[in-house]
């Protein structure tokens, strides 16, 4: 039946989330240089040389410490290699090593709470929150949309603070105590990418949040719809939808087929969209809304003697 009436239309009330993207599917209002600057990718590698140096040079190949800060250091470039791919809009499974990548980090362990060390506290809560950014970015990767949609539905949160679990950190490094210095550059380069990540959800935030959402009046099918709209929206460009149909979030992409007037002052466009990334299922559920509302806008009219 959903594919019979694939082309069957009603006008139905929907609340939606339009969201411009590239013929790469790159969305417009998230460009690389408004999620990182030219500054904070030379910070990065700045802090990655220094890091380098410290942990190559001075530590030993067999203490603990040495250990403990690779793992962190290590964790924290994949984080980054993570932001990066999403950044571009990059479904990281594409790429070869991503496999690899994923591999060696699950291979790390948190580190053991130290009964008689100071940053004990700090160095486990370090790896706890890098811990929990990687999980939600996996997270997000996994959930995606064929690899094109990503979604961030996870809170906001604040920047790693190290003085919620040493006072004086930036005392002890500054007076040459080594693992101090370390871990005052792991820090400083974990706030960068937390800074990072928070501007990626703020760009993406409004999509993840479907009460937030415009009504649009539609004239919808399981093949596209239709709006009238006061923005006049670029022939065959792309948009990504996410439409709340009966409670349930739909997420595909859709080309902009048609944009004519529609003789309304505060809305002088109608544009026709039609759907992309639209799969059977969520086709179905599309027809099976559009009938419901046609019965019920049918039986809404029945006058009862």
């Amino acid at each position: 039946m959903a594919v019979e009436r694939r082309y069957f239309r009603y006008d139905v009330s929907l609340a939606m989330h339009l969201e411009p993207v590239d013929r790469f599917g790159k969305q417009l209002n998230a460009e690389r240089r408004q999620l990182v600057s030219e500054l904070e990718e030379e910070q990065l590698k700045d802090l990655n040389a220094q890091l380098d140096e410290w942990l190559e040079k001075v530590f030993d190949a067999s203490s603990s410490a040495l250990h403990v800060f690779y793992t962190l250091n290590h964790r924290m470039n994949f984080f980054w290699w993570l932001l990066d791919q999403l950044i571009e809009t990059n479904d990281p499974r594409n790429s070869n090593d991503f496999k690899f990548r994923l591999k060696e980090d699950s291979k790390f362990k948190p580190p053991k709470n130290g009964k008689n060390s100071s940053v004990a506290p700090l160095i486990i809560a370090l790896y706890n929150t890098i811990d929990a950014h990687l999980s939600e970015l996996i997270s997000v990767v996994d959930s995606s949309l064929e690899g094109k949609i990503f979604i961030y539905a996870n809170p906001d949160f604040e920047l790693f603070d190290d003085k919620k679990f040493v006072t004086n950190l930036d005392v002890l490094a500054s007076s040459g105590v080594l693992p101090a210095k370390v871990l005052r550059l792991m820090i400083d380069k974990l706030n960068i990418l937390e800074t990072v990540l928070e501007r990626i959800k703020d760009a993406f935030c409004q999509m993840s949040k479907p009460e937030s959402w415009d009504l649009y009046d539609v004239n919808l099918s399981a093949g596209g719809f239709s709006f009238e709209s006061d923005q006049k929206y670029e022939l065959f460009n792309y948009m990504d939808i996410f439409m709340n149909v009966d409670d349930e979030v739909l997420i595909c992409r859709g080309k902009i087929i048609s944009v004519n007037e529609s003789h309304r002052e505060d809305r002088p466009f109608r544009v026709g969209v039609e759907f992309d990334l639209l799969t059977h299922e969520q086709q179905h559920k599309i027809t099976i809304f559009e009938q419901r509302k046609e019965l019920q806008d049918a039986m809404s009219k029945v006058t009862i003697d």
